[in-house]
């Protein structure tokens, strides 16, 4: 799921091994059905890539990343909720989306994928790069 804020990014930055900040240009995707449950899987696009942590060696082609999330309404219900409330929580769990245009923080698993997408203010980047145990800073 797409988290938000300075806060988060910080957070997951503190344990990536992997990691970069750029602006969202393009995102194609959507549900997808797998044989384990739906998901929601991503092609995105980025530019102005600026990698915080790790190194990111992308010669081919590299501004194009794979993401997946799952989708609205999985909320698992609790020993607490009845069937209603549960439902009604489902329904309620929204699931934030990569939106195009956006600044974000990547988190990847691997060269090509992505495990955690946190958008984050633009005014905020100095203030995450310094955060970041790494001070080395590439762009790509």
């Amino acid at each position: 799921m797409v988290s938000e804020g300075k806060e988060h990014a910080i957070q997951h930055l503190s344990t990536a091994e992997l990691a970069f900040i750029a602006m969202l240009t393009d995102v194609k995707g959507g549900l997808a059905k797998t044989h384990h449950a739906p998901i929601n899987s991503y092609k995105v696009t980025f530019e102005n890539i600026k990698v915080v942590r790790g190194y990111l060696d992308r010669t081919d082609d590299g501004t194009h990343f794979e993401y997946r999330q799952s989708p609205k309404g999985l909320k698992f219900k609790t020993e607490e909720e009845n069937d209603e409330q549960a439902k009604q929580a489902a329904e309620e769990d929204e699931v934030k989306e990569p939106k195009e245009g956006k600044t974000y923080l990547a988190i990847l698993e691997n060269q090509e994928h992505i495990e955690v997408l946190v958008e984050i203010d633009p005014k905020d980047i100095n203030e995450i790069i310094q955060s970041a145990r790494d001070k080395q800073t590439t762009i790509v």
